[in-house]
């Protein structure tokens, strides 16, 4: 329920919670479709405009990027100084907060996503927040607390304690709580549950005012809310269990979607009039989900990880657009149509979310400190999102926080069944709830992909962390996932080799790429740079190339073909095939090196980001033959 649907009232226990003081410290326990983001929309402009605080001195916190941009353009809309509020994901909170108070680039890219939690919550123990430009906020908003796990939950823990006198409105439901895997000790994980909720009731005492929020205002229908009612079970962990067969048995009950391969089932994807998910157990079924819509010709989006973000194409466009220092907002309201922007691009919105990390005075924005942000990782969470598809393919654990108009569940049958049968069986049950919950009007089954060729790779001699392809004897190599650092960055694409023209490269890139569309990885060369890697691979769309993969990508490469200690790589496929453009992102480099072909000084350009399964064409694996066009 949207808050600018006509004739939209708040509910008591939600008007409790929109009504609370600034100073108040609310506790709210939601079920799923409660309307939370509703009342925290209505929370942040109450806040603003009954209690006086400024719309940068309230933080959100949430836990996908997908989450924020939701919460933020909802908080924009209801009203207009609500476009300065901070909405931003856990990891994306650390590391602005690490770059503003002096930690260089160099120095986070050499961090991994834990390391950098860890090091902001000891700076906020030091009292760095308090140096900082904003200084400590005056209310702080905390959404999906249920999967507060880990760091991520010490270091939340450690701001609030840090700052007893400051009000706070934390939401979640213990019933959705799926991340507890990324805690390793199976006890510690059962722990977990709920620990944030007793964390709060007991670290504030009669300070804490609870308000449950129990009523549904998205499931539309009664199939949408068939598994609702098993929500209170799931928030213990015993009675978690014993709901397991229950949604099992719901699950059951719902009518079958079709196979894939069958004319209706691929048109009532293609011409539904709404969004859809097809929400699988892990990766391996959206690898493989995703491959088979590809081969049907079905457009769809792989939904990415909740910290994944890219900087969008027209922020390259909006760099590089003009020489001057500093640009006004009619200047960028002018050069809009310029620099490819989509075209529902909100230009006002955008405006205000750019100047929080490039703003100049005089209501100006500066493009090179907008530069030094995309460089940075620093773009607000609502730009680096991806616009939606009507179709997505996602884990559940992806699609935690959002809401379809049909759902198809996959990879729950009962093989998967037996194969969890061993394992965390109330995470399982919660698990199954999140995509049960998921659908405003449908909610279907739908066979899942058979997933014993794909393994995870961290078994590996050498492991890596990502998912590839093998077959029925343990040493084939039949293919590889791809992931967000696998192209290069170092140079744009085709500057060098038979027909550079980077330029050409650059024009192409913003003309003629589009999500979704299918690349191939075509090998250069046979003499890698070192003794672990690969050869280099260029990408290539439609035959013409734009990219080659990065360092890391051919490292991994390696290492999933170095199969022992003894064993010597020589061979590499000819073509890694099937993978596809997750989008066109925005890169930054030196202005030296884009000025000497030809692409400006500002140091700006474009590559592909890519996503799926890439399958391994093994044609001429020793050597390419003399002229060899991959054909």
């Amino acid at each position: 329920m949207a808050p600018e649907d006509v004739g939209f009232t708040l509910t008591p226990a939600q008007q409790r919670v929109v009504t609370s003081t600034r100073d108040a410290k609310v506790l709210v326990p939601a079920q799923a479709g409660a309307g939370k983001t509703t009342t925290l929309v209505h929370r942040v402009e109450h806040l603003m405009k009954a209690e006086g605080i400024g719309a940068s001195e309230i933080l959100i916190w949430t836990f996908s990027r997908a989450a924020a941009q939701v919460l933020r353009g909802r908080v924009g809309r209801n009203a207009v100084a609500g476009r300065r509020v901070r909405a931003q994901t856990f990891d994306s909170w650390a590391s602005s907060f690490l770059s503003e108070v002096g930690y260089l680039p160099e120095q986070l890219a050499r961090m991994t996503f834990d390391d950098r939690i860890e090091l902001a919550r000891q700076e906020i123990l030091n009292g760095a927040v308090e140096n900082t430009e904003r200084g400590k906020p005056a209310h702080v908003i905390i959404d999906e607390v249920q999967d507060l796990v880990g760091l991520r939950r010490d270091m939340v823990e450690s701001f609030l304690d840090h700052f007893p006198d400051i009000g706070f409105t934390v939401v979640g439901d213990t019933a959705q709580s799926i991340y507890g895997f990324q805690v390793a000790d199976p006890q510690e994980r059962a722990d977990e549950t709920g620990y944030f909720f007793s964390w709060v009731r007991g670290s504030f005492g009669d300070e804490v005012h609870e308000v449950v929020l129990d009523d549904n205002f998205r499931a539309r229908t009664a199939e949408a809310r068939v598994a609702l009612p098993l929500g209170a079970q799931l928030r213990n962990d015993d009675e978690a269990v014993a709901c397991l067969p229950q949604l099992r048995s719901c699950l059951a009950t719902l009518p079958l979607f079709g196979g894939l391969d069958t004319p209706f089932a691929q048109d009532s994807l293609r011409y539904f009039n709404g969004t859809t998910a097809i929400l699988c157990r892990d990766n391996a079924q959206v690898l493989l989900m995703a491959e088979q819509l590809v081969k049907l010709g079905v457009p769809h989006r792989i939904q990415r990880s909740p910290r994944s973000g890219a900087a969008p194409a027209w922020v390259a466009g909006l760099i590089g657009a003009t020489g001057m220092a500093t640009l006004s907002q009619e200047r960028f309201e002018e050069l809009v149509p310029e620099f490819s922007a989509p075209g529902d691009l909100d230009v006002a919105e955008t405006w205000r979310s750019l100047r929080t990390v490039a703003g100049a005075a005089r209501n100006r924005l500066d493009p090179e400190a907008l530069r030094r942000a995309t460089a940075d990782s620093r773009l607000p969470d609502d730009l680096t999102a991806l616009p939606s598809r009507s179709i997505v393919v996602s884990t559940v654990h992806r699609a935690k926080g959002l809401e379809f108009d049909r759902v198809l569940v996959a990879g729950f049958t009962a093989q998967e069944q037996r194969r969890t049968d061993e394992t965390d069986l109330a995470a399982e049950a919660r698990l199954l709830y999140v995509a049960m919950t998921r659908p405003r009007d449908d909610l279907f089954r739908v066979e899942g992909p058979k997933t014993w060729a794909l393994r995870k790779g961290e078994q590996l001699y050498k492991p890596i962390a990502r998912w590839y392809a093998t077959g029925h004897k343990n040493w084939v190599r039949a293919g590889i996932e791809s992931i967000e650092t696998d192209v290069c960055h170092e140079a744009p694409a085709r500057i060098h080799g038979p027909g550079a023209d980077p330029v050409a490269a650059q024009k192409y890139l913003v003309g003629s790429v589009r999500p979704g569309d299918l690349v191939s990885l075509d090998r250069l060369h046979d003499l890698p740079s070192s003794d672990t890697e690969t050869p280099p691979y260029g990408i290539v769309h439609e035959g013409m190339p734009i990219g080659e993969i990065s360092r890391s990508f051919r490292h991994d490469l390696w290492r999933l073909l170095k199969q022992s200690a003894n064993f010597r790589v020589e061979r590499w496929p000819c073509r890694i095939t099937g993978l596809q453009v997750d989008c066109v992102e925005s890169v930054v480099g030196p202005g030296a090196l884009t000025e000497r072909h030809g692409l400006g000084d500002r140091g700006v350009w474009l590559a592909p980001r890519l996503c799926g399964l890439g399958r391994f064409d093994w044609t001429h694996a020793d050597r390419l033959p003399e002229g060899h066009d991959h054909s």
